[in-house]
């Protein structure tokens, strides 16, 4: 459980890094910044270069899938946080577990638990308020960005638990990696020509665009090993937690607005991650 815990409180880092820098990089050059793993990733390859060389097809297409999935969430992500506050966008990539919880159970031929059932009506509840029932003010590309980020970190988070028995965490970490930099090559390369060239080119930016580029290689190290360790939905759950931190920052940091009635919203959200965590799931069956 506490490794749950860390890996929220250091997405919520990255988060909050990615909202300043879209005002000056497309999501493509934050993406791009996943070209930092090759140092590690290469002296691994070689080092490991027997076993990977033994992968079974069903190993390699774990590893790709891993990475494609990854790679896509996080474009879809940065793209709604683009048009979103960081806060709501960051609910949309918490709230994966509404997904998450039929897709398990459907894998697992089971029915929902009472607790887990309660986490998702307090999820629903939680994304009313934080939309304030008023989604107009918000762009609708943003929010169908958002919906779908949902729906990919919920099939990211269920095939790297999935994938357990095949990658270690270390090579998933690398997959996740090499997945969004492919995703970045392509919009860099073919779709957004613009994007060739930041919106600003002063040192200090490209700096903490460096930093956060190593801040995402080290959580997505920990989001695996949590998602090799946890079950999916309380894995999800728990990532709910970076949502209050996300908030907070962009009050005091990005002199954002928060009614009372969002505050009732996160905490709801919060409350949901709490009961998913009572709950009693078990891991779904590994890919072997």
């Amino acid at each position: 459980m506490g490794i749950g815990l860390w890996s929220a409180l250091v997405s919520s880092a990255y988060l909050i890094l990615a909202d300043y820098l879209l005002n000056h990089f497309s999501a493509f050059w934050l993406l791009f910044t996943s070209l930092m793993i090759l140092p590690f990733f290469v002296p691994v390859a070689w080092r490991n270069k027997s076993k990977y060389l033994s992968w079974t097809k069903t190993a390699w297409f774990a590893f790709a899938l891993v990475g494609i999935l990854s790679g896509a969430y996080n474009l879809a992500f940065l793209l709604s946080a683009d048009k979103l506050p960081i806060s709501v966008a960051s609910m949309f990539l918490s709230i994966a577990s509404v997904m998450v919880l039929p897709l398990t159970c459907l894998m697992s031929n089971r029915f929902p638990q009472l607790l887990e059932l309660a986490s998702i009506v307090m999820v629903l509840i939680g994304v009313i308020l934080v939309l304030q029932l008023h989604e107009a003010k918000y762009s609708l590309l943003g929010i169908i960005l958002g919906l779908l980020t949902t729906f990919l970190t919920a099939n990211a988070t269920i095939y790297s638990s999935k994938s357990r028995h095949l990658l270690v965490a270390s090579e998933a970490m690398i997959s996740k990696q090499l997945g969004k930099l492919v995703f970045a090559v392509i919009g860099l390369t073919f779709f957004i020509k613009e994007d060739l060239e930041p919106n600003d080119s002063a040192a200090y930016l490209w700096l903490i665009l460096g930093l956060y580029g190593l801040i995402k290689i080290y959580d997505t190290f920990v989001a695996s090993r949590a998602q090799f360790l946890l079950p999916p939905l309380i894995f999800q759950n728990l990532s709910l937690l970076s949502l209050p931190v996300v908030c907070i920052a962009e009050l005091i940091l990005f002199n954002g607005t928060f009614s009372i009635w969002q505050w009732m919203g996160v905490i709801a959200i919060i409350l949901a991650g709490f009961l998913a965590s009572r709950s009693k799931q078990i891991k779904i069956n590994p890919i072997q």
